[in-house]
């Protein structure tokens, strides 16, 4: 296999905006169960972050009560409505197919579930793109385990993470990649400041590549 590099994509913020299918199913949820809703704010700030934390956050919301069968029903109605209200950040797609053309690998690191990962890649037509992808498989894993799990199955380098959270650039610097931080995704500006290259659209992600390729990065 003569590939250029590979590209290890983090999903959501950085490929996918998943945010008006996830609102809809913590707010369908809550209501069925009388329970105020939050903020799409607020559940926002936890995509790209691993899942247990998000569902800590939802059992503060109502900690006098169990609400495992809600959570349940979220991540099920969440999947649902990917197809319906979840959307491609502008210009993915032109990205994903150009790195394809240029002949570089692509891969998946992603904190999502198998169900909810496999629904967004065939959806939104771009799972033909990933080679290989590694979804959150037990509840204590985080980026750089699963980051680490990936490139020991794939032996294309050098290795670019593309990502918008922390994680996302802990993970690529932990496994000796370089790295892409997606400021247009969830994650804050400040958060991907270790990122070699920052980008503010889609776009723009491959003219960074190749710099952190070419050794052009500006940290």
């Amino acid at each position: 296999m003569n590939k250029r590099a590979l590209l290890v994509f983090d999903l959501d913020g950085t490929l996918f905006r998943g945010d008006g299918a996830t609102a809809a199913a913590v707010w369908e949820t809550l209501d069925r169960i009388g329970l105020a809703r939050p903020s799409a704010r607020e559940i926002c700030s936890y995509f790209g972050r691993p899942i247990h934390e998000f569902h800590a956050w939802l059992r503060s919301l109502a900690p006098e009560r169990n609400i495992e069968e809600a959570l349940v029903e979220i991540e099920r109605r969440e999947v649902e409505l990917v197809p319906s209200k979840g959307a491609l950040f502008l210009d993915v797609p032109e990205v994903l197919d150009r790195f394809a053309r240029e002949g570089f690998r692509m891969a998946i690191c992603s904190n999502g579930r198998n169900p909810y990962v496999r629904t967004v890649l065939e959806s939104m037509g771009i799972a033909r793109f990933f080679g290989a992808v590694r979804y959150r498989e037990i509840e204590g894993e985080n980026k750089t385990l699963m980051m680490r799990d990936l490139l020991a199955r794939e032996a294309v380098r050098p290795v670019v993470g593309i990502g918008d959270r922390r994680d996302d650039v802990e993970a690529a610097r932990a496994n000796g990649a370089r790295s892409v931080g997606c400021a247009y995704g969830f994650g804050s500006r400040e958060e991907i400041e270790g990122a070699e290259v920052i980008v503010g659209r889609a776009a723009e992600i491959p003219d960074a590549v190749q710099r952190v390729l070419a050794g052009e990065a500006d940290v």
